[in-house]
């Protein structure tokens, strides 16, 4: 849970577990498998971002798939087409790291947020930039792995038609049902 700010990190004990006591040692655990793959997935989401580049009207990360909804106004390229620009991408190794502007910094670069209805973690003065090799840098909160060649091989799902303009891309990890 983030504070009102969203400058901190609020961690908050499991249901029916009590507060810690001040000074109180505790342990946080995490599940990693499942985390690792979140970070994949939401990772593969940016290259689709690049591979199809429209402006994104919605999308959910899951730890076996994820998808992106994308504006466009047209046919959507063939789904073997989009699922090897992925994976080259994916095998190219891009690094990805992260970087920090202002928050009027990013007000003044309103191009760099590719998504029409979320907006970036906005509000603490500073945005967090995802940048991806050369190929992609926007605004985003979330985790990622460290390389896109961390992220595997990826297979597209169905890609269904979501109303006139709105297209529906599925990705999962190649070999996955």
């Amino acid at each position: 849970v983030y504070g009102d700010d969203k400058s901190e990190v609020i961690h908050v004990p499991g249901e029916g577990e009590p507060l810690p006591e001040p000074g109180e040692t505790v342990k946080a655990s995490l599940d990693w498998a499942r985390r690792h793959r979140l970070m994949r997935i939401h990772t593969a989401l940016h290259l689709l971002s690049v591979v199809l580049p429209f402006p994104v009207t919605g999308g959910q990360i899951g730890a076996d798939e994820g998808r992106l909804d994308f504006d466009i106004d047209g046919d959507v390229p063939p789904k073997d087409e989009i699922e090897a620009a992925l994976n080259a991408l994916v095998a190219a190794n891009h690094p990805v790291s992260d970087e920090w502007i202002t928050d009027d910094e990013l007000l003044a670069n309103p191009d760099m947020v590719k998504t029409m209805k979320v907006k970036p973690p906005m509000g603490s003065g500073k945005v967090r930039l995802v940048r991806i090799g050369d190929i992609d840098l926007q605004p985003c909160g979330g985790t990622h792995v460290r390389t896109t060649g961390e992220i595997g091989a990826l297979a597209i799902g169905k890609i269904q038609s979501k109303g006139r303009q709105n297209r529906r891309v599925r990705i999962h990890f190649a070999g996955d049902a």
